[in-house]
């Protein structure tokens, strides 16, 4: 039972703290994990995910226009 109700309590938690995340807090991490698994390979430097803003820029000029 005690087990049950700690399970629920840090389940509850870890999704209060997913509210605090931003996307480019998320972005970021991503874009840093990727450049830390190139470390050492052949993949040249500056290859990897675009720097934020960039992204931004890039995916709005995708998206389809707003009605």
């Amino acid at each position: 039972m005690i087990h049950k109700a700690l399970m629920a309590l840090s389940l509850l938690s870890v999704l209060s703290g997913c509210g605090l995340t931003s996307s480019q807090a998320v972005y970021d991490e991503i874009r840093a994990q990727e450049r830390a698994k190139a470390v050492g390979t052949s993949v040249p430097p500056g290859t990897g995910l675009p720097r934020y803003d960039q992204y931004q820029k890039e995916r709005s000029q995708l998206a389809p226009e707003s009605r």
